[in-house]
């Protein structure tokens, strides 16, 4: 007989597979057994990519883009990145050199973390917030510091409440905007705010822009690093799978000034994946540098699906939705009167009620943070019709 091996702690334990992906895997798993289940539990964006954005990506496997590229993205991509940022966002990035591309924004926000972050570190997120921003700062070594965000307040990310939970151990201020799961869209005056806590307490910014064109109701969307002061304290991350449907493409891309930054940064994309899929950069070149008509529709219909989603979820008495601003998620706070499913009233109880009872598929709160607690998400990204039967089905639950 062997002996066994010694158990031994590991970072990776603290790590949770992940309660959306719990949800998801059930759906399909009726899905697979012939029940009608609706989609609302995940972002991801129901329509196909741009069709320039496609031919681009035949056009690179036709050509034989098939080969490794240079680490930190083809020279293209970072040009067209760069341009884009400079235009759109109006970032002072010096050039294409400090300009990262990333396997998703998800992948950028990894070795953001890592390069920033170390043992002892905090970063501090809002809360709630995307379950994935908390694991990787855990990844890093870093401890997770939450700044509780207030429905009074539009569950604003808050200058007041970060510095509250700022420690001589605070690395990193992270924010989302817009934000996932509310929905909520940080205006000029907040980023300001939050910017020159960073600059009082000497720490680095990270902004995650991934909905930056899911957007509504003329809003703007304000890059924190375009601000005066942020040049050197800022690292901004987008993605490709919000704005132009790129999801399964993975593909993302990220910029700072700090030069220790990009430099660090660079190793780790070597260590990770040592060059994202080389006929993806070229469809990703296309995307930036070709009409923006299909975005602009995304978002459009994006505004229709969440305004039926709404007025739907406003018929339910034990229901408080938050009107989103921006990205594709109703965040709805569940109220006393609910009876609660199987002896239960949070979130995962409200998950699990509405699959069982109507088969519409949401996020339990509690995925994303301790102030998610008593809350559901539903995603408007799936198809409208799929939203529309939904927006049905819903009130007659209860």
């Amino acid at each position: 007989m062997t002996a066994a091996k010694k158990t031994h702690h590991h970072l990776i334990d603290a790590i949770p597979l992940g309660g959306i992906v719990t949800v998801r895997d059930r759906l399909l798993e009726m899905q697979a057994q012939g029940k009608k289940i609706l989609r609302l539990e995940s972002g991801d964006p129901s329509f196909g990519i741009p069709e320039h954005v496609r031919e681009a990506l035949e056009k690179a496997l036709r050509d034989g883009h098939t080969h490794y590229t240079a680490g930190a993205g083809i020279p293209q991509l970072r040009e067209a990145a760069c341009e884009k940022m400079r235009q759109q966002n109006k970032l002072p990035v010096k050039g294409p050199g400090q300009v990262l591309v990333t396997s998703g924004a998800m992948h950028g926000l990894y070795v953001a973390f890592r390069a920033i972050l170390g043992p002892g570190d905090e970063a501090i997120i809002p809360d709630p917030t995307w379950t994935e921003t908390a694991d990787n700062i855990t990844l890093a070594g870093a401890k997770v510091v939450r700044a509780r965000l207030d429905p009074e307040r539009g569950y604003l990310y808050d200058a007041a409440a970060i510095e509250k939970v700022i420690t001589k151990r605070t690395r990193l201020i992270v924010l989302n905007t817009p934000h996932n799961p509310t929905g909520a869209v940080l205006k000029r005056e907040t980023l300001g705010a939050i910017l020159q806590l960073a600059h009082a307490h000497d720490l680095y910014v990270l902004a995650d822009e991934a909905y930056e064109h899911v957007i509504y109701d003329d809003l703007p969307h304000v890059s924190i690093g375009s601000l005066p002061g942020a040049e050197d304290r800022v690292v901004s991350i987008y993605s490709m799978s919000k704005s132009f449907a790129m999801s399964g493409l993975r593909l993302g891309y990220l910029t700072a000034n700090d030069d220790r930054l990009i430099e660090r940064m660079t190793k780790l994309l070597r260590c990770t994946v040592n060059g994202v899929n080389s006929a993806t950069q070229h469809a990703g070149v296309a995307a930036l540098k070709g009409p923006a008509d299909a975005t602009r529709k995304m978002a459009a219909v994006y505004r229709e699906r969440r305004d039926l989603l709404f007025a739907s979820l406003e018929k339910i008495k034990c229901f408080k939705p938050f009107k989103p601003a921006g990205a594709f998620y109703a965040w709805v706070k569940i109220g006393a009167d609910w009876q609660g499913y199987q002896g239960k009233r949070d979130g995962w109880a409200m998950t699990n009620y509405l699959i069982d009872k109507g088969g519409v598929g949401s996020a339990p709160g509690d995925v994303f943070g301790p102030a998610g607690a008593g809350h559901v998400r539903f995603a408007f990204s799936c198809p409208t019709e799929q939203i529309a039967a939904a927006a049905e089905i819903l009130p007659t639950l209860f």
